[in-house]
C-alpha cells in the first residue's frame, strides 16, 4: 500500500530591505550587536522571526507588545513596531502588496491583505 504524505505550504510574510545596510543589521547578528547592543539585537531578531512567520500583517497587529502603528508627519506611510517598550528602538516598515508596491490606507482592515513588508530602518525613537 502506497503511503501519501501531505506537505503543507506555510504562508509567510516576505521581507524586503530598503538597502544593504538595513539588510545587514537585520540578518547579521554580529553587525547588529556592534551597532545596536545585545538587548536590542535580541529583540530585533525575535521581531524579524515573528514577522517572517506571520501569515499577514494582521497577525502582528494582534500582538500588543509590538505596538504596530502608522507613523505621521514626515514618516507618513511608514509603520512602526516596537523592539521592546523599554529599549526606545523601533523597526520601521512599509506595507507592500503582492506586486511589492506600497500600500497606503487609513484603516486597519487592509492588514489581512499585506503579505510583504519592506524594512526601512531601525531607529531609536528618542534620538
Amino acid at each position: 500500500m502506497e503511503r501519501r504524505v501531505k506537505i503543507w505550504h506555510i504562508l509567510k510574510m516576505k521581507i524586503l530591505y530598503k538597502n544593504k545596510k538595513v539588510e545587514k543589521l537585520c540578518t547579521n547578528e554580529k553587525e547588529a550587536k556592534k551597532e545596536l547592543g545585545l538587548q536590542v539585537t535580541m529583540k530585533l531578531f525575535a521581531t524579524i522571526n515573528i514577522i517572517s512567520s506571520a501569515e499577514n500583517l494582521n497577525d502582528i497587529l494582534k500582538l500588543p507588545q509590538y505596538h504596530l502603528h502608522k507613523l505621521v508627519g514626515d514618516r507618513d506611510g511608514i509603520y512602526s513596531i516596537y523592539l521592546g517598550r523599554n529599549t526606545g528602538y523601533r523597526l520601521e516598515l512599509i506595507p507592500l502588496d503582492e506586486n511589492e508596491k506600497m500600500v497606503v490606507n487609513q484603516d486597519t482592515s487592509f492588514y489581512t491583505k499585506i503579505v510583504c513588508v519592506q524594512i526601512e530602518r531601525i531607529s531609536n525613537h528618542y534620538e
